[in-house]
Parts: structure tokens; C-alpha cells; sequence
């Protein structure tokens, strides 16, 4: 039997989904306060000399790249620490940070700038270990690994669920890495067009929800340039030149494996759409491999 009120739904939803034309006047005041005030930057990564060339908005997406073992998943983590302490809120969904007790020993190195384990440096102590891991719940939600995989939509469903909790706060999701997503395409579409239509869900649902999105997705294999392998770009990802078109923000995390003991990690700012979020630039950090943390160099 047919439900009228469910076909008046689905109509409503149409409608409101159809592109609308207004007037510039109809914003003249935020307009205005812009004006007044300036454009808003976003949040400072918590590193100085990164805060030149990006910072962290509200209803933004970020693509982050780099090679395996460039150290993607440890800035990203380090960076939300940062945020944490701005009172940001997040939903991780980290597929291959499994099982979620070892990445959160990985975070609770990185808040206390002690190691995890025993060693020759002092470790975490065990009281230290609770009131750490109560800090880490004010702000965090990871994703546990099922028997199956998420879908997109699965992602975005329960990061909203979670976050509505904290609408007073600013809010971010990660998903580190979109290749472990189920992704369900229709036989007649092509994986560029995928790629189009999901960054678009991707954006759409950042912008409205005003949550940063990260993404974390591997380039594809490519040649190497002289021996080496070149500092991957967004374009470079599996699947399409979407992933530069459509992100707001694009970094690349690199490493020169020519050098495996280096601590220094270049973090490649490829793409900035807004000039007052920040610019396209390079900085150098330093990882210290016995907390997770990264540090500026000194005298640069």
C-alpha cells in the first residue's frame, strides 16, 4: 500500500536537494561581520612554523598522503592531541590502528612525552596511566575492527551520532584509510566517478555538520625518479585527480628512505583553497621515536 506521508518525505527531500539562487544581500550581515572582523583563520596545529601554511577549520576536508611508513597515521594522531587542547572533539576511525588498545597506548605516549613500555626511560606509571587515559576520553572515539567492513555512509553515521554530543565544541572525523572502506560502486559507474561522488558526500556532510574531515589515503604505485621515490601529490591516489580537486586542504607526510635513522619529517602543505586557512609550503619536524612526538627544529 502506498504511504503518502513517507512520498511526501521523499519529495521534500528532493526539493530541498535542488541548487538555489539568493541574494547577495541575504548574507549582507555576516558579510558584513567579516568585514569587521576579519576573515577567520582556523586553529593552530600546535606547531608554529605549520601554522604559516595551515591551519584546522570547521566544515573543511584535508587529504593526507605519503608513502607506507612516512609516519601518516603518527602526525595525525599527533596533530589531534594538539587540537584536543582547543577543545576539539573527534570520532576516529582507524582501520589499520587495530586493536584500539594499542593505539591508544600510541596517544597516551604522545600526551605524556614518556614511553609506553618499559626501557631504559622512564615509563608512563600506572596512576599517571589513568588519569591520561580519562584525558584521551574527553575528547576521543575510536572505531573497533568487526568481522566486516564500513561503508561510507556507516562512517559518517555513527561520527555523527557520537559527535552531536558536543555541539558546543568544535569537531573533526578521521578516516585513516579511505581504501579500507567498503566502497559499493554501481557497475555502470567508474571509479573516477566514484571517487567524485563520494568526496562530494564527504564535503556536503562536512560543510553542513561543520566537522573537519581527514582522509588518509595511499598513492598509487609509481615510478621512481632518479632512484627515489618522488614526494607523492594528491593526484597521485588510487583512483582519481578528484582527490585535488575536491579536497580543501591536501598534506603530504614525507620521509627520504634514503635515510631510515633521519628523525626529520617533511610535511608537504600541497593544497590550500582559502588563503586565510593558510598557503602551499614545506616545514620540517622532528619525530622523536621513543614518544611519538613531533617537535620544530630548532634554528629554522
Amino acid at each position: 500500500m502506498a504511504n503518502p506521508e513517507r512520498g511526501a518525505q521523499i519529495l521534500d527531500a528532493a526539493i530541498e536537494r535542488k541548487p538555489k539562487l539568493i541574494s547577495p544581500y541575504v548574507h549582507s550581515e555576516e558579510v558584513l561581520e567579516l568585514w569587521r572582523n576579519g576573515m577567520p583563520s582556523g586553529d593552530s596545529t600546535g606547531w608554529a612554523s605549520l601554522d604559516q601554511y595551515y591551519t584546522v577549520l570547521p566544515g573543511q576536508i584535508t587529504t593526507v598522503t605519503g608513502w607506507p611508513g612516512s609516519g601518516k597515521s603518527e602526525f595525525i594522531d599527533a596533530l589531534l592531541l594538539n587540537l584536543s587542547r582547543r577543545n576539539w572533539k573527534f570520532a576516529v576511525f582507524s582501520f589499520e590502528n587495530q586493536p584500539v588498545a594499542f593505539h591508544v597506548t600510541k596517544m597516551l605516549e604522545k600526551i605524556s612525552g614518556k614511553p609506553f613500555g618499559a626501557g631504559p626511560t622512564t615509563r608512563i606509571t600506572e596512576d599517571e596511566l589513568c588519569l591520561l587515559t580519562e584525558e584521551l576520553h574527553q575528547s576521543f572515539a575510536f572505531t573497533e575492527a568487526t568481522s566486516g567492513a564500513f561503508s561510507l555512509k556507516d562512517v559518517l553515521d555513527a561520527a555523527q551520532a557520537f559527535l552531536t554530543k558536543f555541539l558546543d565544541a568544535k569537531r573533526g572525523v578521521v578516516i585513516d584509510p579511505w581504501n579500507e572502506l567498503e566502497h559499493w560502486r554501481a557497475g555502470n559507474l567508474s571509479e573516477t566517478e566514484y571517487i567524485s561522488q563520494a568526496l562530494s558526500t564527504v564535503r556536503n556532510w562536512a560543510r553542513i555538520n561543520q566537522v573537519h574531515v581527514w582522509i588518509v589515503a595511499h598513492p598509487q604505485k609509481v615510478r621512481r625518479e632518479d632512484g627515489k621515490l618522488p614526494v607523492p601529490r594528491p593526484d597521485m591516489i588510487s583512483g582519481s585527480q578528484h582527490w585535488w580537486n575536491k579536497t580543501d586542504c591536501a598534506l603530504t607526510v614525507w620521509r627520504d628512505a634514503a635515510f631510515p635513522d633521519s628523525q626529520e619529517v617533511d610535511i608537504h602543505i600541497q593544497k590550500v583553497r582559502f588563503k586565510h586557512i593558510g598557503r602551499p609550503g614545506m616545514v620540517t619536524l622532528r619525530y622523536d621515536r621513543v614518544t611519538g612526538r613531533y617537535h620544530e627544529l630548532r634554528g629554522r
